[in-house]
């Protein structure tokens, strides 16, 4: 079975194969291992790889994610996944 874990919800695209995942709630008690690190990379529900986590932002409890997609995925997959809940792996 893969380890993955629950990133958050696609809120918009940046660019060109580049999206805003607006991560899940954080407990307080255990903030910073929790949080995911840079380059973990993030697949869609159906497990295929869709990029990797290139900067953290936002506040602590609820942090942002800027993921950078993957050059091999056309530009068309990212414009359906506005509203996706997305993993981490």
């Amino acid at each position: 079975m893969v380890d993955m874990r629950r990133l958050g919800k696609v809120l918009q695209r940046s660019g060109t194969k580049n999206l805003i995942v607006k991560g899940d709630e954080i407990k307080s008690d255990n903030t910073s291992g929790n949080i995911p690190k840079l380059n973990s990379i993030v697949v869609d529900k159906a497990l295929n790889q869709i990029g990797a986590i290139v900067s953290v932002f936002g506040p602590v409890n609820q942090p942002y994610f800027f993921v950078k997609g993957f050059k091999r995925i056309p530009d068309s997959e990212f414009r359906i996944m506005v509203n996706e809940k997305v993993y981490i792996r």
